[in-house]
């Protein structure tokens, strides 16, 4: 669905956008900075805020709180329990 007539750019566009950055963004403004645009009319703003509403919140390494550890999170878990001495 387009939500900004103005850029041509979809919900699909946002969330794209949202996913592939490791920072947290929290307005229409920083979502179109990422996709590489400059929010024109404004009247868009809500629809944006609302799907940024709709994302998990994130941690501090940028990775989702709700799902799959960050990349390589089980490796290196993995290898301090195997570098400990043994009983």
């Amino acid at each position: 669905m387009i939500v900004c007539s103005c850029n041509i750019i979809s919900d699909h566009d946002i969330r794209g956008a949202v996913g592939s950055t490791d920072d947290e963004l929290f307005s229409a403004a920083q979502v179109y900075d990422c996709l590489g645009c400059t929010v024109r009319c404004g009247r868009c703003s809500q629809s944006v805020r609302r799907i940024l509403e709709e994302q998990p919140p994130r941690c501090v390494h940028g990775s989702a709180l709700i799902g799959d550890p960050p990349p390589g999170l089980a490796e290196a878990r993995l290898r301090s329990l195997s570098s400990r001495p043994a009983p």
